[in-house]
Formats: structure tokens, sequence, C-alpha cells
């Protein structure tokens, strides 16, 4: 008798995660310990180099690093770790730099990072950095990101998972509050982690006023879910909702109904949407959202958020496109 052959498992599909974290391993090991205290825990815990490697099993050919500047006087710090990263992995990392906005030596830091540096662009934390989009220290931020055609990547939903989430990040973070640092410089090419949540439609509201303006998927199709603990199931067959601008309301809690709203706005527009991970923050594996848009997307539309548009958005000298 004839034993057959083991079946081959599928290839991942070729994955441009926009959304890595990348720390100096004592303040990653200092933010796993604030998860692990105020929210989840951390399913993997790598060194920055490890991360390449590890990533790379699930189909992540290129990332974009992240870092954010959470006390004074640790921006440069940050933003020469990100630049020697990307040094060593040109062809595999877009590297972020990050600022406190008001600190004294800003402004500086911001050329020094987006020119001196060549860094794509800036992350801002408004959770972690207490500081409102439309604050006017944030003003400088959005001016030197426009002004040198970079990208700025600003964490401004209110959503948190947190047992330590204060009043003040729904003041923060208020919805208008971005609107209003958006209309100021408009022109600025911006990514907001997590398509908003949890003010997911009138975040995507926006994509008419603001064509330079972009989503990443983080947490947004499953991972919350799992992150408080929830079971995930497939929601399909969907039955697509779609509303006028404006008469959307919030995505509401139920799990499939909230799929019905978001797939079709995608399926819509599916030029604005990149894929992100969260990684390393994330109590499960980093390809469980990938997994999750290859149920609800079609093939064409899965390749542009998977791959596509980050590609388009972050180009490598000498990689493939």
């Amino acid at each position: 008798m004839t034993t057959a052959p083991a079946a081959i498992p599928p290839k991942p599909p070729r994955v441009f995660d926009v959304h890595v974290h990348l720390f100096p391993p004592m303040l990653a090991r200092f933010i796993w310990k604030w998860f692990e205290d105020n929210a989840w825990s951390i399913r993997h815990k790598p060194a920055p180099d490890e991360s390449f490697a590890l990533l790379e099993r699930y189909g992540v050919e290129r990332m974009v690093g992240l870092c954010y500047a959470h006390a004074p006087d640790i921006s440069g710090m940050l933003n020469d770790f990100m630049a020697q990263l990307v040094a060593r992995y040109p062809e595999r990392l877009v590297g972020f730099g990050t600022v406190l906005p008001g600190e004294h030596d800003a402004k500086a830091e911001l050329r020094r990072a987006l020119v001196d540096l060549d860094l794509a662009g800036i992350k801002i934390h408004c959770h972690v950095q207490k500081i409102a989009p439309d604050d006017d220290r944030m003003r400088p931020v959005f001016d030197a990101v426009a002004e040198t055609g970079k990208i700025l990547q600003i964490h401004c939903g209110a959503v948190s998972e947190s047992k330590a989430h204060p009043h003040e990040i729904d003041e923060l973070c208020a919805f208008p509050r971005f609107v209003r640092a958006m209309q100021r410089v408009p022109e600025v090419r911006v990514i907001v982690p997590h398509i908003g949540y949890d003010e997911v439609q009138p975040y995507l509201d926006l994509l008419d006023e603001f064509p330079n303006l972009y989503f990443d998927t983080a947490m947004a199709f499953g991972g919350y879910r799992v992150a408080r603990g929830e079971a995930l199931y497939d929601a399909r067959p969907l039955e697509p909702v779609t509303y006028s601008k404006g008469q959307a309301p919030p995505l509401p809690e139920a799990w499939k109904p909230a799929l019905e709203q978001l797939v079709p706005q995608i399926l819509a527009r599916p030029e604005r949407f990149l894929f992100g991970s969260d990684f390393p923050n994330l109590p499960y594996d980093p390809d469980l959202e990938v997994r999750e848009l290859q149920r609800y997307l079609p093939a064409d539309v899965l390749q542009m958020v998977l791959w596509d548009n980050a590609a388009r958005l972050f180009p490598v000298r000498g990689a493939s496109p």
C-alpha cells in the first residue's frame, strides 16, 4: 500500500506590515510589563533583531518600524536606534522616528529624524504622550511631515482595552480634534491605526475630504475581540450595509454587523487601507488578522491591503515592487 504524500501547507500571502513596534530591549520590557499589568499577556517578546525572522515565518517580507517617546530626552536615542536598524535591514525595514511634542528641542529633532536620518515618517501616540492631535504643540509635527513629504502615523482613536484607561484619553482623542488638526494641514500624508477605533465610521467619512489619509487594520478585524477573550467565528455570508456620509452609526458591538458595515467600505476604497498587526504587543500570533482578512476580502483587494498599498507608499530601493 502506498502512502499518500503529505499535504504541502499553503504558502502565506506576501505581507507588508505597517504597524510593528521596535524598541530598545529595556524599553520593550517596560512596555510589555505595562500590558501584562493593565491589558493582556504578550504572546511573543522578541529582541528587535529577532522580530525580522519571526515575522518572516508569517509571511511578513517588509515592515514599518514604530517607536514613540513617552518621556523627555529620549527621542534622539530612539531615532538613532531606528536608523541603525534600518541600516542593518534596508530592504526589510521602513523606519519611523518620533518626538515628544513641545519638548525644548522637538523642532530640531524633527528635522534630524526626517532629514538627517532620512526616516520615513513620525509616530505619535496620543494616549501615551498625552497630547491631542490639535494641540498647538502638534502643529510643528504636521508641518514638518508635510514639508518633507514624509508620513505621520498618529494613534488618536479613543479605544483602549486597558484597566488603566484614564478619562483624559477620551478628551485627548475626541474625533473632532483630529479633524481640526487635519484641516490645518490638509495636504499631509497620515496613517490612522486601528481604522480609528472606536469611532471607525466618522474616520472613514473623512476619506473624501483628505485624499492623503490612510488607515491600518491593526486589531480591527478581530484582534480586539480576541484580546477581550472572545472566540472568533466565521461571519460569512455577509449582508453588506452601506450608509450615506454622516449617517452611519459607530460600529456596533456585535461583530457580524461590524463586519457587514466595514467590509463594503474597504471594497469601495481598497487603496486607502494598509495591513498592520501591532506586533509584538499582541495576545495572539501576528497572522491572526491576515487570516481574518483572507476570509472577507476578495483576492485582488486582499493583495492591495496586504502588500500593494504599502509598497506604493514606502518603495524600497533595489527591491521588487
